[in-house]
């Protein structure tokens, strides 16, 4: 059943009261909205907030090009950041879609896309780069205070980018693609046959190491870059081949709940499809079902987190942005240039989200989920 704009409105007016929360925070409330960053064909960037009915909530002009947003727990303020090597995040009031702030990077850092808050919304951490040695740190930002930068942290790596809690609301989980650049150089690799990524878990209260694990060396050129974590500790992860273009490496893998890498399988002829790069990923809403999107491949790709059996490769030009739906095994997915459109499971098509509006935009990386 659609909502009713007006419905969505007075929905949108109850999350104020108790916040917007991540999806699986508030399992079985009220229907999803979804945030992400976009352009319009003269290159504008801004972030917007729209329903399955397709209604655009809010609209806000960035800076310049955004990649990914967090929702600060038990408030409507989201935080979008710039695409690296970027300089800023905005706090956004997502009741007006009003912005609050925009925060600049220390002068020897710059943003690496992604960041995430305490459980109790108070810090911060924001991937980031160390500007004169090309290191991994991890900015902390007091949200209380303006978002003032209180301090920071080593990243276990270099080049980090997605962020996540574990679900004990205590252990970051970092993915370090290993890809060390700095901005004189823009987005170029300086370490091209030196990358070493790792997906780093990290005490936050204590800043101490938990672990550091590395993929195994004949993939060590797979940059590990976005992640999905599950209730159970899963955690997934898609990355990005740095190594010979005629090499077809597994792009998505799994860290158990003990540390241990699996990286999953997909026939050859479906691993073509995929270019050799993931560009988000995301779990269903039952978490059984692993999405890996790649725009330079035009697919997105399944597999069944329980078992690891590769599902099915479907096509969609420049599709970047995945989250959840609220049935099971179903995804939302956006585009560069095919708008907005849903994965349906056992269904044979992938249908556009209705509202023209939604159709003109060029959508970027990142699809955040939220519930009211």
């Amino acid at each position: 059943m659609r909502l009713s704009r007006r419905a969505i409105v007075q929905g949108l007016a109850t999350a104020l009261a108790a916040g917007l929360m991540p999806h699986r925070a508030s399992a079985g409330r009220a229907a999803p909205l979804y945030v992400s960053c976009r352009m319009d064909a003269e290159g504008k960037a801004s972030a917007a907030m729209f329903s399955l009915d397709g209604e655009e909530l809010f609209s806000t002009i960035l800076p310049s090009r955004g990649h990914d947003a967090t929702v600060r727990p038990a408030t409507a303020e989201i935080v979008v950041f710039a695409r690296r090597p970027g300089n800023w995040f905005a706090v956004i009031d997502a009741a007006k879609g009003r912005l609050l702030r925009t925060v600049i990077s220390d002068k020897a850092r710059h943003f690496y896309g992604h960041g995430v808050f305490t459980p109790d919304g108070r810090l911060l951490y924001a991937t980031e780069n160390d500007t004169q040695t090309g290191d991994g740190i991890l900015g902390i930002y007091d949200a209380s205070n303006a978002y003032a930068r209180i301090g920071e942290i080593s990243s276990r790596g270099i080049g980090p980018h997605d962020i996540a809690f574990l679900p004990d609301g205590k252990t970051l989980v970092i993915a370090n693609g290993g890809l060390r650049t700095l901005p004189g150089s823009g987005r170029e690799v300086l370490n091209p046959d030196d990358i070493k990524p790792n997906i780093a878990l990290v005490d936050a209260d204590h800043d101490r190491t938990l672990a550091a694990l590395e993929l195994d060396r004949p993939h060590q050129a797979l940059s590990i870059r976005h992640m999905a974590v599950a209730q159970d500790r899963t955690v997934v992860f898609g990355c990005q081949y740095q190594g010979n273009p005629n090499d077809l490496p597994p792009l998505v893998g799994t860290v158990s709940p003990d540390g241990k890498i699996q990286l999953l399988d997909m026939p050859e002829e479906e691993l073509l499809g995929m270019a050799n790069y993931v560009g988000s990923i995301s779990l269903d809403r039952n978490e059984d079902v692993i999405a890996a999107t790649s725009p330079q491949g035009g697919s997105v790709a399944l597999w069944n987190r329980r078992t690891g059996a590769f599902l099915t490769r479907e096509r969609m030009s420049d599709v970047c942005g995945v989250a959840a739906l609220p049935a099971a095994h179903d995804f939302l997915l956006t585009s560069g240039n095919d708008g907005v459109r849903s994965l349906h499971e056992g269904a044979e098509t992938l249908p556009r989200l209705s509202g023209v509006r939604l159709r003109s935009w060029i959508w970027d990386n990142h699809l955040l989920e939220v519930e009211l």
